[in-house]
C-alpha cells in the first residue's frame, strides 16, 4: 500500500474451505500435513484420485472467494452487495482477521472493530458494563479512554436497566444494540458492519445509520455488507459487488446497485416473494410473484415513457373465492 490515504489494500485473495472432516484424525498426521502443505507438496494422506479431482475442481473443496482484489481510502464507506452465498461474510472475516486467506494478502492500517454475528467478541456469562470494557481492551483502549465514552455507549445501546445482567440473558436485539454502540463510540479507525443490523427495529436501524454516518464524517473507514439497497445508496461512496465469489463490479452505490437488480439473480422486473420468504398479502390472499414485460414479452425492468408494457402478478387465494366476497 504505497498510498498512505489506503487503510485497506486487498491483493488476490482467495479462501477455499474444505467439506466434510478436516482433521486427519491424528495430530502427528495433521503435523505431516501441515508441513507439506508449507513446503508446496501434495497431502500425504490424499485418497488415490483425490489430488487429481482436486485439480478438475471436483474434490471436496469449496472456493468461497476467488483472485478478489481492491483498495478502500481513509474515510471512505464501503459498501458490499450480492446474493447470499456470494462470499460477503467470508471476505469481512478476512479482513477483520477472524479466519485467513488461503491465498493473496490483506494490508491493513488501523484499528479494526467488527460487528459480524450476534454475540460476537461478548462473553456470555459477562454482564453488559463488563463486556463494554472487554471489548474496549480487545481494541486497544486504556480503561480511562473507556470510561470517557462509557455513558455514550449505555444511552446509545438502551439497555440502562440490563447494564448489570450476564448477556446471555439478553435478546437478539440488546444483543445488537450494545454490539454496535461498542464498535461505533471506541473509536477505530476501520469499522466494519455485517447485515447484523438487521437484527434491530426499524428506528434504532435509522439510529445506527446515522451514527455510521457520523463516523465517516470524522475521516473513519466503514465497510458495510446490507440487503437494504435505500441504506447502501444514502450511505455509501462505492459500492463492490460479489457473485459466486468474484468481485464482478465495483463503482458508484447508483451503478452497481442497477447492475445487480438486472442479474439473473435479483431483477426488479422478476420477483419471487416464496423464494425470498417474503409474505405479501392478508388472510384473504397473498401475492407470489410479479413480472413486468415489454411490448415483445421479455422480462424488461426500463422502458421509454410510450412504450407500452404489461405486468403479470401471481395470487394464492386463502378463502373460497366467490365475487360477494370482493364485489359486495
Amino acid at each position: 500500500m504505497p498510498n498512505d490515504n489506503i487503510v485497506i489494500g486487498v491483493e488476490n485473495l482467495s479462501k477455499e474451505y474444505r467439506l466434510g472432516q478436516i482433521g486427519t484424525g491424528t495430530l502427528s498426521h495433521d503435523l505431516n500435513r501441515w508441513w507439506h502443505r508449507v513446503r508446496g507438496k501434495e497431502d500425504p494422506y490424499l485418497k488415490i484420485g483425490e489430488g487429481e479431482d482436486r485439480r478438475r475442481g471436483r474434490s471436496d473443496y469449496l472456493l468461497a472467494l476467488q483472485d478478489i482484489s481492491f483498495e478502500v481510502k481513509q474515510g471512505e464507506v464501503l459498501g458490499m452487495i450480492g446474493k447470499n452465498g456470494a462470499g460477503k461474510s467470508t471476505l469481512l472475516k478476512i479482513l477483520s482477521r477472524v479466519t485467513s486467506p488461503t491465498t493473496g494478502q490483506v494490508k491493513v492500517k488501523g484499528r479494526i472493530a467488527s460487528l459480524l454475528e450476534v454475540g460476537t467478541g461478548f462473553h456470555p456469562d459477562l454482564t453488559g458494563r463488563e463486556n463494554i470494557f472487554l471489548n474496549g481492551a480487545i481494541l486497544g483502549m486504556t480503561k480511562a479512554e473507556i470510561k470517557c465514552k462509557f455513558d455514550e455507549i449505555v444511552a446509545f445501546a438502551e439497555i440502562e436497566k440490563f447494564l448489570d445482567t450476564p448477556v446471555k440473558r439478553y435478546s437478539s436485539g440488546m444483543y445488537v444494540r450494545l454490539a454496535f454502540a461498542v464498535a461505533a463510540h471506541l473509536e477505530p479507525e476501520i469499522l466494519i458492519v455485517d447485515e447484523v443490523l438487521a437484527v434491530g427495529d426499524a428506528q434504532f436501524q435509522k439510529k445506527c445509520l446515522g451514527k455510521m454516518k457520523d463516523v465517516a464524517g470524522h475521516g473513519r473507514t466503514i465497510i458495510f455488507v446490507s440487503h437494504n439497497m435505500a441504506a447502501m445508496s444514502s450511505l455509501c461512496n462505492r459500492l463492490l459487488l460479489l457473485e459466486e465469489g468474484t468481485l464482478s463490479a465495483s463503482g458508484a452505490p447508483a451503478e452497481v446497485i442497477m447492475r445487480y437488480y438486472l442479474s439473473d439473480h435479483a431483477s426488479p422486473a422478476n420477483v419471487d416473494f416464496t423464494k425470498r420468504k417474503q409474505i405479501i398479502g392478508d388472510t384473504f390472499a397473498q401475492l407470489l410473484s410479479g413480472t413486468v414485460r415489454n411490448a415483445e414479452g421479455n422480462v424488461c425492468a426500463d422502458f421509454s415513457i410510450d412504450e407500452p408494457f404489461s405486468i403479470e402478478m401471481r395470487f394464492r387465494v386463502l378463502v373460497d373465492w366467490t365475487p360477494d366476497i370482493f364485489f359486495p
